[in-house]
């Protein structure tokens, strides 16, 4: 007996009632094996939310604002202001993740995602250009702090919001606020070449990626439900088993944020350990990270080294050109016993990192279930290029702006966790944003960390062969 075809599967859907039609698709796609990677979703009705989405969801009901993200540019020359919102409409019709309302479930399990039909844009404009020009530099400086502060709702949809100041004839300030569920940092880049593309050439050429994140928010539910996923996860589970738990802070959390910066150069420490990486085969993520155990493990007097690092989570190529919230955290464990040299510790290392994004696939969240995790430490270095706003005939520099909260994104227990230093490496330089749990560090324990790590390459430079833990 020969299976149906899919038309003949279509038209057998088609001849039920629509009450039925759906229940019966999902049916339908329970029965399939389910794909390694990501598919497109059966039918279009409501999925589960990503276990990432819940925990977000629920700390915004408990600190309303606190998942708000914000990004603010000034644009310089003939601003169609028409034309823009045309644009922006056309990104938000263009991205399930950015129509998505998240709700509680019918039968009280894990909330799920409804995608609306039609984008609803939410642009505010203020007009600025009867005041002074220092009181104009005042309001713009106001409403982009405020933007980070926006309250957003899941539950309605109001997931993002904009607003257009209007400076001057030839100059705007445009601020985006997203909310983090829906809005990674790799989401910016697709955001802002959409946003350009449909400025540039009408909003009608922005055709839909080829897979949403609802695609991928069902795929996963059924992937780790599936007899493959379920095994990984176990499995993943059992590595872990029986590790300490990071220790909460007295008190909890409480955010603070300084700027950092690693010294570049001839003769630097960094630029002689990079080199050192290299020669060993590693990366300068590689590289860095691997000092950075070092540092830990002689603060905390243990060989067994835990450091959390996100992931963008799009590891099919499907997912590079899609809005959402895919960003995972990957636990690498790195092992310093037998007091190794440097050298040995890179491809220590190396063999960490690979073995530990092999499974980005499990969201950390499905992990550690109860909130636990075994690092107190996340640690990112980014090299991807920045994505320049191309608008024909319009200037557009970016504006500083209150950092992202990355800290309480990337862990289950913001309160376990000291320090999210991430890292940008770009233009011969590397720097970024540490942000740090007042109630477990202070800023000058944070900067202890990248001024240890500098030391540790520095003498991994002079001496490669010389055990790290011990020399100093």
């Amino acid at each position: 007996m020969t299976a149906p075809s899919d038309a003949g599967v279509d038209q057998a859907l088609a001849a039920l009632p629509e009450s039925r039609r759906e229940l019966a698709r999902m049916l339908l796609a329970a029965r399939r094996p389910v794909p390694a990677r990501p598919a497109p979703r059966s039918g279009a009705g409501p999925v589960p939310a990503t276990a990432l989405q819940a925990r977000l969801r629920r700390r915004e009901h408990a600190r309303p604002g606190a998942g708000t993200g914000s990004h603010a540019m000034r644009l310089t020359g003939r601003l169609d202001p028409r034309r823009l919102r045309d644009a922006l409409t056309g990104v938000l019709a263009r991205h399930e993740a950015l129509r998505c309302r998240i709700t509680d479930s019918p039968d009280g399990g894990r909330p799920q995602l409804t995608v609306d039909d039609e984008p609803t844009l939410r642009l505010t404009r203020t007009d600025l250009t009867d005041r002074t020009p220092a009181e104009r530099e005042e309001a713009v400086r106001r409403a982009v702090s405020e933007g980070a502060g926006t309250t957003l709702s899941l539950e309605t949809g109001e997931t993002s919001a904009f607003r257009l100041l209007t400076v001057g004839p030839e100059e705007h300030v445009l601020i985006l606020t997203s909310h983090l569920a829906v809005f990674d940092g790799w989401s910016s880049g697709v955001f802002l070449t959409d946003l350009a593309a449909g400025y540039r050439d009408g909003a009608p050429g922005l055709a839909p990626p080829e897979l949403q994140f609802p695609d991928y928010a069902d795929w996963q539910r059924r992937w780790l439900a599936s007899p493959d996923g379920a095994a990984e996860l176990e499995r993943r589970r059992a590595a872990f088993a029986g590790l300490t738990a990071a220790p909460r802070a007295e008190g909890g959390f409480e955010r603070g944020h300084l700027p950092v910066h690693l010294d570049r150069g001839p003769g630097s420490a960094i630029d002689a350990g990079l080199a050192l990486g290299a020669a060993e085969g590693a990366t300068p993520f590689m590289t860095l990270l691997a000092a950075l155990a070092v540092v830990l493990a002689r603060r905390d007097g243990s060989t067994d080294i835990f450091v959390g690092t996100p992931a963008a989570g799009r590891f099919a190529t499907q997912l590079e050109g899609a809005v959402g919230q895919f960003t995972t955290v990957v636990p690498i464990r790195i092992d310093l016993s037998g007091d190794p040299s440097f050298a040995q510790l890179l491809h220590r290392t190396r063999a960490s990192v690979a073995d530990a994004l092999a499974h980005q696939r499990l969201p950390v969240d499905e992990l550690f279930t109860d909130g636990t995790q075994p690092y107190s430490v996340l640690f990112a270095l980014h090299n991807y290029p920045a994505v320049p706003l191309g608008l024909p005939g319009i200037e557009v520099s970016q504006l500083p702006g209150p950092p992202a909260r990355h800290l309480e994104l990337y862990s289950p227990d913001p309160a376990a966790t000291l320090a999210c230093i991430g890292l940008v490496e770009r233009d011969g330089e590397i720097g970024g944003t540490a942000e740090f749990n007042h109630r477990a560090a202070a800023p000058e324990d944070v900067t202890a960390l990248l001024t240890g790590l500098e030391d540790v390459l520095r003498h991994a430079a002079a001496s490669p062969a010389a055990p790290v833990i011990t020399t100093r």
